[in-house]
């Protein structure tokens, strides 16, 4: 982020009506670990977190938290890949040319390596 404002690259994120719901995520978890490494946030330690916290969530909150801690889970498992991008490479704001020719170039490097 330091780096677009030094270079002026305007950065916008985009709606996010139920930031709420990461909060409680994060509150929550966002995994949990288990015997061999992370397991998503089930379903009862999301009860158990409503039971602590006081806060009473409908199912559909309840499977969303589920669901949005499975997509963590799941994108911070591909991104210890050495070749993995990074989840936000078609942000608009890195789609200026000379982010994309960079890009390109990093591929086409790694490819090479790969042979």
């Amino acid at each position: 982020m330091a780096q677009f404002e030094r270079e002026g690259v305007e950065v916008t994120m985009p709606e996010c009506p139920l930031l709420f719901m990461v909060g409680y995520l994060f509150e929550i978890g966002p995994t949990i670990p288990n015997g061999m490494g992370d397991a998503p946030v089930s379903h009862l330690e999301i009860s158990a977190w409503q039971q602590n916290t006081g806060f009473v969530l409908d199912s559909w909150q309840a499977t969303t938290l589920h669901k949005l801690s499975l997509a963590y889970l799941s994108e911070s498992q591909r991104a210890t890949k050495p070749d993995a991008e990074a989840p936000w490479a078609d942000a608009p704001y890195l789609k200026q040319q000379s982010n994309l020719v960079a890009l390109q170039m990093q591929r086409a490097m790694q490819e090479l390596a790969n042979l």
